[in-house]
């Protein structure tokens, strides 16, 4: 057996690689670039906050499909059914609506009242056609369910392959 035999590294691999801020910079910027081209509109809520001071509010949303539908839940808390819209445009689902809230508190010596109002949109882009009367929408209990119909998959015919 051969006896291995330690070659000291090189002078340029000993170097300790100091922390280059640029770089970091590039990285943030592309990590940046990549969340916000995110179809369904994700912010993590840090940045909710840095970009949207004006109190923007954006619903929760769950996407799945399940039994030949894409499947669309979103949590409106306080919102009222004719403050909702839902239609498709160039091939993408929309959910506008309307958040109108007040808060009153009277006591003795006391009074406090709240408003919070504020439009808010969704655009999901559906990844396939369908048309507008297909699609099933229900609002209960605060959370709005969509249903779009997915087209069935063909699958290729079979077809015999001549060996030569």
């Amino acid at each position: 057996m051969a006896e291995k035999t330690s070659v000291p590294a090189k002078p340029e691999e000993r170097r300790v690689r100091r922390w280059d801020l640029f770089e970091g910079l590039n990285d943030l910027q592309t990590e940046m670039a990549r969340m916000w081209s995110q179809p369904w509109g994700f912010r993590p809520p840090a940045l909710r906050r840095l970009f949207e001071p004006d109190g923007t509010w954006a619903p929760s949303m769950d996407v799945f499909e399940r039994d030949g539908y894409l499947i669309v839940k979103a949590e409106l808390p306080g919102i009222k059914k004719e403050d909702l819209e839902i239609h498709l445009d160039r091939g993408d689902l929309v959910i506008r609506g309307e958040r109108k809230a007040e808060k009153e508190v009277k006591e003795e010596n006391y009074y406090r009242m709240e408003r919070s109002y504020g439009i808010f949109q969704r655009r999901l882009p559906i990844p396939f056609e369908v048309k507008p009367d297909q699609i099933e929408a229900t609002f209960t209990d605060g959370v709005l369910e969509v249903r779009v119909p997915k087209p069935p998959e063909v699958q290729p015919k079979s077809q015999k392959i001549q060996v030569a």
